[in-house]
């Protein structure tokens, strides 16, 4: 199982438990990936106002890119091209 089949499993289990349709599923997932691209903006912005201690930053940071992979994973879909 690819990483992009784990996130969007884990992301229709969750939508599955607050009540969205399997109708609305694929919708709902790149919805949630979209929205955690916004929201890992948010991560770094602190980064650029205040000074913080190091493990701050790296957490910050670590936070930042796990967003922003599993954003990716989730909102854009593999269109294989054909040879």
């Amino acid at each position: 199982m690819t990483m992009k089949q784990r996130a969007e499993a884990l992301t229709c289990s969750l939508l599955r438990r607050a009540g969205v349709p399997d109708a609305q599923l694929a919708a709902g997932c790149k919805k949630i990936g979209r929205r955690m691209l916004l929201g890992s903006i948010l991560l770094i912005v602190p980064l650029i106002i205040w000074d913080m201690p190091p493990v701050a930053k790296i957490l910050l940071q670590l936070g930042y890119a796990a967003m922003m992979c599993a954003g990716i994973l989730l909102a854009f879909d593999e269109e294989k091209k054909p040879r």
